[in-house]
């Protein structure tokens, strides 16, 4: 006769973290690698070389790679005869791949059909491919971007001024999602990871991951012109109370540019001048890293108000969800929505300068998520729709000075038929 044990709550418990644990490793491991076939055939005036010339086509026609970067070796593999037939399994333990730079590795290989005609063999084989799949949204969907090169005077090199200037406009471009930003900094870990994936200590099958770096499609680099940050204490002589004036103020020209043809495709100079007037000083650190971040906030913008503006992806009622969130929104911030019309083309070099634009609301923001936002309509002319785009409003956001800087003579001015005079007019 047949008993069972009762299982207690901890066993119960233990059993059920066990089956989580083997159902995520299983997901994990299927989200990140995948097994690909090819047919192929290859020819060569001896048998292994024919097989070794049918994995290297196999690998080129999976992975899109050079001939010289499907470089294969190839190790004897087990062979049994069905009704006949020989056939050679290949297991992945018995095959390596050296000096591929692909991100594919031979998983392993069935002959399909193979012939000696004169001393030219023709070997068929059906070759499988371990594929390594990046967690999370592919990269190749969107533009690939590599921050680099910053230049900066000695004193400001000194001070870190390019590292934490990068970092953060590294965190404003990242955050936005509109891109995928490349590391250039950390070579170093990368050649170490990349020995353990080619070590007897791993599986095969993380060799899938060498060759998998991405080159960019945009650089951003340029120069820092002027970087001054300062605290000075000031003493009230009726009161002898103390107060700190602060001025942080910064001149940046940044460059994008295409490396596979060295093409700028866009050039600008940012410039911040802040004054702030506190009850306390805050360090160094805290103003440089205050000026770094307000610097990349205006690079970020601009690029991605250039490519990437920011659209409606939702209405509901008199709230408004935009794709846009992290750093690079901030609370308060106004923002006018335009319905996009006519497309127009330039009649010289007939390519595309965007879509006619036409203003039907404003809207502020309330809440901000790290992926999107929520903002309310604060007036508007006509429905807003998914689609639309967004441009920052004038004169959003609220005025953190104590004391009002003083009003400037406006120095436009205008033509004779009520239009503004360019400079170069």
């Amino acid at each position: 006769m047949l008993t069972t044990s009762k299982k207690t709550p901890f066993q119960l418990v233990l059993r059920m973290l066990i089956i989580i644990c083997i159902l995520l490793l299983t997901f994990s491991v299927e989200s990140h690698a995948k097994v690909v076939s090819a047919t192929t055939t290859g020819m060569a005036a001896s048998r292994d070389a024919a097989i070794e010339d049918a994995l290297i086509q196999a690998v080129r026609q999976i992975k899109g790679v050079s001939l010289q970067s499907a470089s294969v070796a190839v190790r004897a593999g087990a062979t049994e005869t069905t009704n006949g037939t020989r056939n050679t399994k290949f297991k992945a333990e018995n095959a390596s791949v050296t000096g591929m730079k692909t991100s594919g590795v031979i998983a392993g290989y069935d002959i399909i059909d193979e012939t000696n005609d004169n001393g030219l063999w023709n070997v068929t084989l059906e070759a499988q491919i371990n594929v390594y799949e990046t967690p999370g949204l592919a990269p190749d969907n969107r533009r690939k971007l590599a921050i680099v090169g910053f230049k900066a005077s000695t004193a400001n090199r000194k001070r870190g001024v390019p590292q934490v200037f990068q970092q953060k406009l590294t965190d404003s471009l990242v955050q936005s999602r509109r891109f995928t930003v490349l590391d250039r900094e950390e070579d170093a870990l990368y050649q170490r990871e990349k020995a353990n994936w080619k070590s007897d200590d791993f599986a095969i099958a993380e060799q899938a991951k060498l060759g998998m770096r991405l080159g960019a499609d945009y650089i951003v680099t340029g120069k820092i012109l002027s970087y001054t940050t300062s605290c000075t204490k000031k003493t009230i002589d009726l009161t002898g109370e103390s107060y700190f004036i602060e001025r942080i103020a910064a001149q940046v020209s940044y460059k994008v540019i295409v490396p596979a043809t060295m093409q700028v495709k866009w050039s600008s100079t940012v410039t911040v001048d802040k004054t702030y007037e506190r009850d306390t000083a805050r360090s160094s650190g805290a103003l440089s890293a205050k000026l770094s971040s307000m610097i990349s906030q205006k690079i970020s913008t601009e690029l991605l108000q250039a490519i990437y503006p920011i659209k409606v992806i939702k209405v509901a009622g008199s709230s408004v969800y935009l794709n846009m969130g992290g750093v690079n929104v901030k609370a308060g911030q106004r923002y006018n929505v335009y319905h996009l019309g006519e497309r127009l083309i330039d009649p010289y070099t007939k390519e595309s300068l965007g879509r006619t634009e036409t203003k039907i609301a404003t809207v502020q923001v309330q809440d901000i998520k790290t992926k999107f936002t929520v903002a309310k309509v604060l007036s508007q002319s006509g429905n807003i729709a998914t689609g639309d785009i967004c441009r920052p409003a004038s004169h959003s956001g609220k005025n953190k000075h104590r004391q009002p800087a003083p009003k400037k003579k406006a120095s436009i001015k205008y033509t004779d038929d009520g239009g503004v005079k360019l400079p170069f007019d």
